[in-house]
C-alpha cells in the first residue's frame, strides 16, 4: 500500500437530527414571533447564484461570473390544527400574500432568518390514514442570516 499524506486531518461528528426544531414567523418584521407549530417540512434554505457568461475574446476558454442571487420556490408543509389562532394568522397572511419574517432554530442552536413572501395556501390532498396538512407556499425574499441561538440571549 502506497504511503502517502493525509490532505487533512478529521474526525466525524455526529450529524444534527431535525427533529427537536421550532419555528416562528413574525407579520411585524421580527418585533413579535409566532410560533410555527406542526411543521414538518421547510423546504431548502438559501440561495444560489445562475452563472452568467463574460467571456472576452481575449479568453481561449468560456470564462462564467455569479450572477444575481436567487432562491427556489418554498413550500412549509405543516400539521393543520384547524383550533390554532397562530396557524389562522399564517393562513391570513398567506392569503393576503404578504411577506412575512421566518426564523428555524435547530437543536444545535443554529438559526436562520428570513423574509418570505407568501403566494398562499392549500390543504393537501391525503390518504385515508393520512393527517391533514397545511402546504404554505412562497419565495424568499431576502438573504438568510445565520446565527446561534447562545449568542442571542435576549430573543
Amino acid at each position: 500500500m502506497a504511503n502517502h499524506t493525509q490532505l487533512y486531518d478529521y474526525k466525524a461528528k455526529e450529524p444534527v437530527l431535525l427533529g427537536g426544531t421550532h419555528s416562528q414567523f413574525s407579520t411585524d418584521e421580527g418585533v413579535t414571533w409566532i410560533p410555527l407549530k406542526g411543521a414538518k417540512e421547510l423546504g431548502d434554505i438559501g440561495d444560489i447564484a445562475e452563472s452568467v457568461e463574460c467571456t472576452t475574446i481575449d479568453d481561449d476558454r468560456k470564462v462564467y461570473c455569479g450572477g444575481l442571487k436567487d432562491s427556489a420556490e418554498k413550500e412549509l408543509t405543516i400539521y393543520y390544527y384547524d383550533d390554532d389562532a397562530d396557524q389562522k394568522a399564517l393562513i391570513a397572511a398567506a392569503e393576503a400574500q404578504e411577506t412575512v419574517r421566518i426564523r428555524h432554530q435547530w437543536p444545535n442552536g443554529t438559526r436562520a432568518t428570513y423574509d418570505l413572501k407568501l403566494l398562499g395556501y392549500q390543504i393537501m390532498s391525503g390518504t385515508a390514514d393520512g393527517f391533514m396538512q397545511l402546504k404554505v407556499s412562497g419565495r424568499q425574499a431576502s438573504d438568510v442570516s445565520w446565527s446561534n441561538a447562545d449568542a442571542e440571549q435576549g430573543d
